[in-house]
């Protein structure tokens, strides 16, 4: 019997009509939305970091997009970058005679490249079709609780209510879905597929997509046998070291009715409940298989308590309180009440938690991608791959402070998987020891991303920047074995790089040649090549000053501090231009060009206040008049300017203290970057990015929040719009996690722990500074005004 006969059995079955409501109430933590997905980006996510779905939540046919974190499809052999270190004087000498074109030519032409390569791109592994027998729909609502990371779908017809929730588990390693419905009326068909792009996507992208998935996916094979699906598929263009094949499962359990198959597909009819299991997993040797169990007797709700006790636990350490009062709004409602003069509170927090959920999901052995963890093509913006150049580092931005410190963990142990291509960039395309990390990368550490007019193979500051995050952890968690075995490690071959790399001007001064300021162009010129860019100074400068401090923490590199030290004494000085703005490129001969979306040059105050800024309000004032004038020009409410170039900004703001300022940059982030699933967007209300779901959180959290080994600010930058609030569960640099902190008509309480004993100075906006002894593992109370 066909699938068409089975289902026509269903509406001779007897069932009486009951009334219900389909309207969800709203989470705790998480939201309601009353529109189900017209398109990928608009479905409910969900993840444990490893798998991830999206939900489009369509009641009668429903699609579920699974993707893995190592999906990354293969595109043939990688290309090595040829050995022209030797000749890094050729480039040199044309940057110096302002040849700047000809330099980024000549770069492309060592390559040995046809043109721009990314990296192999991160796409989805399958479809979950559900197609459900029932009625008209009566009523309809959606959610996604945060604390639980359960997304539920439910409506009415003139039978009842039905309910369909899925989560991903981080115990059990596996998505667990469940139907519920009025006795017997769980009938459904479920398959597997490729992507498919029914959803309203543009005709060249779903052109685009499917000629790739043509000329790169291979051999699928998926099968359906008593009440399991299983799918396999091989890549056209694998190579040693990529994946090879990539394997998944379905199990139905049914209780109650019928299951049976049909070709490929399990159908299940006239069921009371039932309950679907689905595991993904890469095959990386050839002819090799897959180990998937999908044999556990545990329900439903076994598994999630499980999946809770580690998800629930890391997402509720910490939680922001602003006065929001609407949190049983649809997010439709919500971001319609939202605007400039009124950013509605209530969706700030939600915005909040939902940016910490996302990243959490996406955060498993590998860090969040340009899409965290999800994906809908398989032409993916950008490749969906690590950007380095600003991507991932907003998306990692508040995994220290937000109390997440486990998650940084993923993203130090990819770069240092990535080394051994690192290592052959610096040598082959700079002729240096040591690592510099490509703008782009994936799979491999090789750095393609040149073009003749894309000068990405210039940009030198990466594994400073990366280094960063390895010595901020330690700074956080007090971990000195990560110090010792992971962190200045990698610290010091991104110092020996610029050892190499470095050579001394005609002014005494050290010269970075040749450089990129992040994929801008100096207004002068004709080229993204050039030299001393700004934010590659500030990189190093930072790196040098934090090796050296690890090294003395630890006893070690005592020969070589006296070489790093010498190399910060000739960094170039910073540079303020005629319009009282730092200037990009630290050279009187490279023009700035301020229309652009990254805000590079702002480096150093990204996440601190470097003593020689904060001893220098000229240069301050400079740092302050970048925001202003992007602030003014280019963030107005038609700009389609990417949303972590926002996070930019607002991160300085805070840094300076300049409240407005950086409420002016949340003004934008809440109102213009998110859809009715709380998934954040790079562009205005488009193209689905997690660089503000890490990025929006940090810059909230260091308005409120500002932290330095032995020193605290609270409320460093507390808008006037914020009389009163509360945040809870911080993790300040030194050990310390600040339990509660409120505030309200001038007055500042807050509860402190510390993982050390320690005397840590304090101050409440620009009112009292105290110096308070903490004690390891007490709680401190403290009342302060501001």
């Amino acid at each position: 019997m066909n699938t068409s006969a089975l289902f026509a059995l269903i509406p001779c079955m007897l069932f009486l009509a009951v009334p219900a409501a389909a309207q969800l109430q709203a989470p705790d933590r998480g939201f309601i939305s009353s529109q189900p997905a017209t398109t990928w980006e608009e479905g409910l996510i969900t993840g444990n970091g490893t798998i991830g779905a999206n939900v489009f939540g369509r009641p009668l046919d429903e699609t579920v997009i699974f993707t893995h974190e190592r999906m990354f499809m293969p595109q043939g052999l990688p290309t090595v970058p040829p050995d022209n270190g030797a000749r890094i004087g050729e480039i040199r000498d044309l940057i110096a005679e302002g040849k700047y074109k000809e330099a980024t030519g000549l770069a492309f032409e060592f390559s040995g490249q046809r043109g721009f390569m990314y990296p192999d791109p991160f796409v989805p592994v399958f479809d979950l079709r559900i197609e459900m027998v029932g009625d008209e729909q009566e009523s309809y609502s959606r959610s996604v609780n945060f604390e639980t990371g359960e997304t539920t779908v439910a409506w009415t017809d003139k039978y009842g209510r039905h309910e369909r929730k899925l989560f991903v588990s981080r115990a059990a390693g596996i998505a667990v879905m469940r139907m519920k419905a009025p006795e017997g009326r769980v009938s459904f068909k479920a398959s597997l597929s490729p992507r498919s792009l029914s959803d309203k996507l543009d005709e060249k992208t779903i052109n685009d997509s499917n000629n790739r998935f043509l000329s790169n996916v291979k051999d699928i094979e998926t099968e359906a046998k008593g009440s399991n699906i299983t799918w396999k598929n091989g890549f056209t263009n694998a190579y040693e070291g990529s994946i090879q094949t990539m394997e998944g499962a379905v199990r139905v359990i049914a209780e109650g009715g019928q299951v049976s198959t049909n070709g490929d597909a399990v159908i299940v009819l006239s069921a009371d409940e039932a309950t679907l299991l689905i595991d993904i997993e890469p095959v990386y040797e050839p002819g090799g298989s897959a180990s998937i169990d999908l044999s556990t007797d545990k329900t439903y709700d076994e598994l999630l308590a499980e999946h809770v006790a580690i998800h629930g636990e890391m997402f509720n350490r910490v939680k922001l309180d602003l006065g929001g009062d609407e949190h049983e709004k649809t997010t439709e409602e919500l971001l319609a009440a939202t605007s400039s003069e009124n950013l509605n509170r209530t969706l700030i927090e939600k915005e909040f938690d939902a940016g910490r959920y996302n990243i959490i999901c996406a955060t498993g052995e590998l860090p969040p991608v340009l899409q965290g963890v999800w994906g809908g093509t398989y032409v993916p913006g950008w490749a969906s791959d690590y950007t380095h150049n600003g991507n991932v580092p907003s998306a990692i931005a508040s995994m220290l402070m937000g109390n997440t410190p486990e998650l940084m963990l993923a993203y130090t142990s990819y770069i240092e998987s990535i080394v051994p291509g690192m290592e052959t960039s610096a040598q082959n395309i700079f002729g240096a020891r040591g690592v510099v990390l490509p703008s782009r990368s994936t799979t491999l550490g090789y750095n393609n991303a040149v073009a003749p007019n894309f000068a990405g193979g210039f940009w030198v500051g990466g594994a400073s920047w990366a280094a960063h995050f390895f010595y901020d952890y330690y700074l956080y968690t007090g971990d000195k074995e990560f110090l010792r075995d992971h962190a200045l490690p990698f610290m010091e071959k991104a110092a020996l790089f610029f050892e190499d790399y470095l050579y001394e001007g005609p002014d005494g001064k050290l010269m970075f040649s040749p450089t990129q300021s992040p994929e801008n162009t100096p207004g002068n010129t004709d080229s993204q090549g050039s030299f001393n860019a700004t934010s590659e100074i500030a990189m190093a400068k930072e790196l040098l000053q934090n090796v050296i401090l690890a090294s003395r923490e630890l006893g070690v590199n005592a020969e070589k501090i006296p070489v790093w030290t010498a190399m910060l004494d000739k960094m170039p000085p910073y540079l303020i231009a005629e319009n009282g703005a730092v200037k990009e490129w630290s050279t009187p001969l490279l023009d700035d060009q301020l229309g652009h979306r990254h805000s590079s040059q702002l480096y150093a105050l990204f996440d601190g206040m470097p003593p020689e800024i904060a001893s220098d309000p000229e240069l301050r004032d400079a740092f302050k008049k970048v925001i202003e004038i992007k602030l003014d020009r280019h963030w107005k409410e038609s700009s389609g300017f990417m949303s972590f170039g926002v996070v930019q900004l607002g991160l300085v703001a805070a840094s300076l203290g300049e409240s407005e300022l950086a409420h002016g940059c949340l003004v934008h982030l809440v109102n213009r970057y998110w859809l009715n699933n709380l998934a954040s967007m790079h562009n205005h209300k488009s193209l689905f990015n997690m660089d503000i779901s890490g990025g929006m959180p940090a810059v909230i959290i260091k308005m409120l929040v500002a932290s330095e080994p032995g020193r605290i600010d609270l409320l460093a930058a507390l808008p006037e719009q914020w009389s009163e609030g509360a945040i809870e569960g911080v993790l300040c640099r030194g050990q310390i996690e600040i339990k509660r902190l409120e505030w309200k008509g001038g007055k500042v309480s807050a509860v402190l722990v510390s993982g050390k004993d320690q005397v840590v100075s304090i101050r409440a906006g620009d009112g009292d500074s105290v110096r308070v002894e903490l004690k390891k593992g007490e709680a401190t109370k403290l009342e302060l005004s501001t």
